[in-house]
């Protein structure tokens, strides 16, 4: 009988205190009862995108002509395919399930301050989104409205990236290997000039496949950061530089001009800087060279020999090694045949 009242006390105080706990749980609105997180107008007319995250902020702009750019990198072209287009459609997908909490201890762990989303229409008005970890049903980011003293949940998983370099495009210029016809180089201590006998054909000599894999490297350009003109460290840098031309088949050329910087201090790498310049003055490469000083990507640095004496190291150093023979010392061997074989 004990252990008969000891088992229904011991449910009767289970029942209490799971009824004390959903008494507590602030109640959810069914899924039926969901909304779009961003109104379909306001990014149909989208002219302002801000984000801030990981320490970092970023804001795109939307030109008259259509183009976004990037505010923070001196208006360069922003990333519309790898960043802003997968943010747009995440957005676009986005839903409100309404009330999450209000509670002061339960929004402080949500971390809503860390990240926030700010939409600009094309008619000035603005939606502004605090957006914080995943709730805990796993349905998507906790969100919270500008003004609004409680918390959402959302189904939005879209990632919120607030560094400026990784939103911009920082291609200078771009072309198919198979689009350019000549490679010249010219260094301090000498020059070098490669073309391919025609459209389709590979460039001959002994560093035609050098200057073939160099063509998949130098026709795209594609840095990794941008920095303001006018510093007089990387002027005097460019008093060392070295060239390359390249020469397309359509008739135009570009010159792409490096030059290193050293670093600072003996651990410090230091950076490589390049300059475009295309032969016809309204390409967009002159457009973008003029906004900033752009830094090379290391890998495109590397490919790019600075001097005549690195460019024949490199074919020395790619030429196919022949095995060495090796010579045994003493007489030479003697050939013992069986009894059985007689030599003619």
């Amino acid at each position: 009988m004990r252990n008969k009242n000891l088992l229904i006390a011991t449910l009767v105080l289970g029942l209490l205190a799971f009824a004390a706990v959903q008494l507590n749980r602030e109640p959810k609105k069914a899924d039926t009862d969901k909304q779009p997180l961003v109104p379909a107008a306001l990014l149909d007319s989208l002219k302002t995108l801000s984000i801030k995250a990981n320490g970092k902020s970023v804001t795109v702009d939307k030109a008259a002509d259509g183009s976004w750019s990037v505010r923070e990198k001196f208006s360069l072209p922003a990333d519309v395919e790898n960043h802003l287009t997968p943010l747009i459609r995440s957005l676009q997908k986005a839903n409100n399930y309404g009330l999450l909490t209000s509670n002061a201890k339960r929004l402080e762990k949500l971390g809503l301050t860390d990240s926030s989303l700010t939409l600009t229409g094309a008619d000035g008005k603005s939606l502004a989104l605090e957006i914080g970890k995943q709730t805990e049903d796993g349905l998507g980011n906790s969100a919270r409205l500008q003004g609004q003293p409680h918390a959402i949940r959302t189904d939005f998983t879209g990632y919120l990236d607030g560094d400026p370099t990784s939103w911009t495009d920082l291609t200078l210029f771009s072309a198919k290997p198979e689009e350019i016809k000549s490679v010249s180089f010219t260094w301090a201590d000498g020059k070098a000039e490669y073309a391919r006998p025609a459209k389709g054909q590979p460039f001959a000599g002994k560093e035609g496949q050098a200057i073939e894999d160099m063509c998949s490297t130098i026709g795209n350009v594609r840095c990794a950061d941008v920095v303001a003109k006018g510093d007089k460290e990387i002027e005097a840098a460019y008093a060392k530089s070295w060239q390359v031309k390249l020469g397309l088949f359509d008739g135009g050329s570009v010159v792409l001009t490096f030059a290193k910087l050293a670093g600072k201090t003996p651990n410090e790498q230091g950076k490589v800087f390049v300059r475009a310049a295309h032969a016809d003055p309204k390409h967009k490469t002159n457009s973008l060279a003029a906004k900033g000083e752009f830094i090379a990507q290391s890998w495109l640095a590397e490919q790019v020999p600075a001097s005549a004496a690195d460019f024949k190291k490199s074919q020395q150093a790619q030429a196919p090694q022949t095995a060495p023979t090796i010579q045994i010392p003493g007489p030479s061997p003697t050939i013992v045949t069986s009894p059985e074989i007689k030599l003619k």
